[in-house]
């Protein structure tokens, strides 16, 4: 019988368990990547219990690429674990929720000064274009829809920025912060106040003035944290 020098199996039980193991890893990204999509869309709220039965039999899988599932999202701060309760979406207490927008909004004011001095012109123009679908879509009345071409324009400016550091950070911090973005972003009113904060923006990054940039986006994103009160009222605990 030949065996597999790295594990010391019989090859065919080497090579059958690397494929159980591929499998698994393939659904339990793909798991990940479902629960992932479900709490930054706020389909999964703060605090909601994931039960581990539950879920499995809501993918027909069994609770192992379940559990993977959950360990990778609690590793990027979606998914907390309770003692006595288990995986919960993660719920930060509204002293840490400001303490992630105040972080995010030092990012985003890093990106922008950024953008401002490297951004080309192929960039600047999908800058522009994102900054013109946010305000034809605001006209509309949609938050959702607004919400979703909102990430568009600050996305742009962290692909300008040519960090991709930054932005991987600040993609997921963003991601810890999107429900409580949106619940601030569906408040009446805010999308106006939005509009006119991005104009500042836009501005500055086509006249490539990185100081106003930063500023702008800086005060953009703390804006979102001065509504602290109805931000309160949101959470669950």
């Amino acid at each position: 019988m030949k065996l597999n020098v790295s594990t010391g199996l019989p090859d065919g039980e080497s090579k059958r368990r690397s494929q159980a193991q591929g499998q698994r890893g393939t659904l339990g990204d793909s798991i990940t990547d479902e629960l992932e999509t479900q709490i930054v869309m706020g389909q999964l709220a703060p605090g909601e219990k994931l039960d581990e039965i539950a879920l499995g039999k809501a993918f027909s899988v069994s609770r192992t690429p379940i559990r993977e599932a959950l360990r990778a999202l609690a590793a990027k701060g979606l998914v907390e674990f309770r003692p006595r309760i288990g995986a919960i979406v993660a719920s930060p207490t509204v002293g840490e929720v400001m303490d992630l927008f105040e972080l995010v909004a030092e990012l985003e004011g890093v990106a922008a000064r950024l953008a401002a001095e490297r951004m080309t012109d192929e960039v600047a123009e999908s800058i522009i274009a994102a900054h013109e679908a946010c305000q034809s879509t605001a006209r509309t009345l949609d938050p959702d829809k607004y919400y979703e071409i909102n990430g568009v324009f600050h996305e742009a400016i962290h692909r300008a920025a040519q960090n991709e550091v930054l932005r991987e950070q600040t993609e997921l911090l963003n991601k810890r912060l999107s429900p409580y973005r949106r619940f601030i972003t569906f408040r009446p009113g805010r999308i106006e106040t939005a509009l006119r904060e991005h104009e500042e923006i836009y501005l500055a990054l086509v006249a490539r003035d990185a100081d106003a940039a930063a500023v702008a986006m800086r005060d953009h994103v703390r804006v979102l944290a001065e509504e602290s009160l109805a931000l309160a009222k949101s959470l669950r605990f």
